[in-house]
């Protein structure tokens, strides 16, 4: 039986049904999937024109996953300040920092689940730029192919200086690219309060603003020297 030749018999025994329960049952048992599918992708939607609201004034996008500033006041003026001594021409605008992405906390299942799929979409849409997690989660989307290989883009004798914080991953052609720079603990981000514990920084591949992004990794690196 054919797609069509089905789609028309599930409408004939939707027909015969008596009541509503057994109509709304018969159609969730039939359809949950691509009703569960359908729903997923609407959040997802919502959410990422709910998270471009008002970017107009924003050079680039960073998100932190897991840091500590659900438990501590952070000050991000340092982090701005990097993008501000870049060469790159921000023109007044700032960066737009999100650090209220947690995953992995007890008893966080469906919200955890949530998450990932809006990071995801973050990923897949252009609309990320620069990504900061712990390393379970810097994984997560390195075996997805989620980031620009920064050996490509950042002078070597600057990184050759960082050689012992670079963290290489392997895509999925087989190839191994500089996925990350391993945050020191007297960074800027442990500095502002967002961590205290190991972090990896990473550019995404398809980031919009790659160029603000690259600037800002690049006079990162060179803050330590």
């Amino acid at each position: 039986m054919n797609v069509r030749e089905q789609f028309k018999e599930d409408c004939r025994r939707y027909k015969n049904l008596k009541t509503r329960g057994e109509k709304a049952a018969f159609v969730w048992d039939y359809y949950k999937y691509p009703i569960i599918a359908i729903g997923t992708a609407l959040v997802i939607l919502i959410l990422v024109i709910l998270n471009n609201i008002g970017r107009v004034k924003t050079s680039m996008y960073m998100v932190m996953v897991n840091s500590d500033a659900a438990y501590v006041e952070c000050d991000d003026s340092g982090i701005q300040a990097i993008l501000e001594r870049s060469a790159y021409e921000t023109g007044g605008k700032k960066i737009e920092l999100n650090a209220s992405y947690t995953i992995g906390s007890q008893g966080s299942t469906t919200s955890d689940l949530e998450t990932i799929q809006v990071l995801n979409a973050l990923f897949s849409i252009s609309d990320l730029d620069v990504y900061v997690a712990d390393r379970k989660y810097f994984d997560y989307f390195a075996d997805r192919d989620g980031y620009a290989d920064l050996s490509l883009l950042i002078d070597k004798e600057l990184l050759q200086k960082w050689e012992d914080d670079l963290y290489y991953v392997e895509n999925s052609a087989g190839r191994q690219i500089l996925a990350g720079i391993i945050l020191p603990e007297d960074s800027a981000f442990h500095k502002a309060g967002y961590y205290h514990d190991e972090a990896i920084l990473g550019v995404v591949g398809r980031a919009d603003n790659l160029e603000a992004a690259v600037a800002f990794v690049t006079e990162f690196l060179k803050d330590r020297n």
